[in-house]
């Protein structure tokens, strides 16, 4: 597939590189009477801004057409080149286009992005009270340290958008709806007249989305990300942009089987605590971590951690802590 696609009327698929093994995110750009909009920008590796200026110079973007930066949520993958748009447009003398997010993300960013120092010492601690081996904690924290180079130059104070307003992008009229779960703070844009959704990473088609509770993560993420399917699934949704893999078009079969996947997991998660366990011990059953990268390591953990949590909320599951989070089924 080309890298720069039309996939929807005035709607331009940009495909980006990723050193993981997603391997691309979806990126968008909408034509509108006087410039574009940009949703949501990839990770600064070399061939990102190199993937970014042959779009530009394919479509006759130049940077005084750049009117505004959208991103889905704040994850690196997304939030990364939205700076070095920016200073693009400036070091060709004209002004930088803001970058809207929502306000969750936007301080999760400013906690974790822009304090990365004292977030690492947070991480450390997390994995060990997750009951990892103290060399393996430090190794997993030790290695974020290359992602943070991939997100230079930061953005410029982020404007937010709100749930319930209307985003006009060209031809369209988004509603901006809240779908918390993959992000606090995460983000889709629904245009009714149109059956079209761009839903960043909230759905979709062949992997499920990482739902993860990290150190800075509000209560029960994957609790949060269960409703918000559930409160999608009504929508006449008949083609959405995700940020990774193909369009989806069948949008209610999709959220059902999302559902499901949470479903089986949940009783995977359940089943794999034996008297009493911790989020690592419970992981290392789950997923066959001597075949995990670092980065995915550290999303089997979190991911782990969000499933033990809302079997704990559901009350199948009793949490105790003395130094490590451990898990032990409720008396029935």
């Amino acid at each position: 597939m080309k890298p720069l696609q039309q996939i929807a009327p005035s709607i331009y698929q940009v495909q980006l590189p990723l050193p993981f093994a997603l391997r691309i995110v979806n990126c968008y750009l909408i034509r509108e009477p006087e410039g574009w909009t940009i949703v949501d920008t990839g990770l600064h590796i070399p061939d990102g801004p190199k993937t970014w200026l042959a779009a530009f110079a394919e479509l006759k973007i130049g940077p005084q057409d750049l009117r505004r930066i959208i991103l889905t949520h704040y994850h690196p993958d997304h939030y990364g080149l939205s700076g070095w748009l920016q200073a693009w447009c400036r070091q060709q003398g004209h002004p930088a286009p803001p970058v809207y997010i929502s306000e969750i993300d936007g301080e999760q960013a400013r906690i974790i992005f822009q304090s990365h120092g004292r977030q690492l010492h947070v991480l450390i601690d997390y994995f060990l009270r997750c009951g990892m081996p103290q060399d393996l904690a430090q190794t997993l924290t030790e290695d974020i340290k290359k992602l943070h180079a991939l997100l230079q130059p930061p953005p410029d104070r982020f404007h937010f958008m709100q749930p319930g307003d209307t985003l006009a992008a060209g031809d369209y009229r988004f509603r901006i709806i809240h779908t918390p779960g993959h992000s606090d703070g995460h983000l889709v844009f629904w245009d009714v007249s149109a059956g079209l959704m761009l839903c960043g990473d909230h759905v979709l088609q062949h992997i499920t989305p990482n739902i993860s509770q990290w150190p800075t993560t509000a209560a029960n993420p994957l609790g949060r990300y269960i409703d918000s399917l559930k409160a999608l699934q009504s929508l006449p949704v008949q083609q959405a942009l995700p940020g990774h893999g193909p369009v989806i078009t069948d949008w209610q079969g999709r959220l059902q089987e999302l559902q499901q996947h949470h479903d089986e997991r949940l009783a995977h998660m359940f089943d794999a605590v034996q008297h009493t366990a911790s989020v690592y011990d419970v992981a290392a059953q789950i997923f066959d971590f001597p075949s995990l990268s670092f980065h995915e390591m550290r999303f089997a953990i979190a991911e782990t951690r969000a499933h033990l949590e809302h079997l704990v909320q559901m009350g199948e599951l009793a949490l105790s802590e003395n130094g490590v989070w451990r898990y032990q089924k409720s008396p029935q």
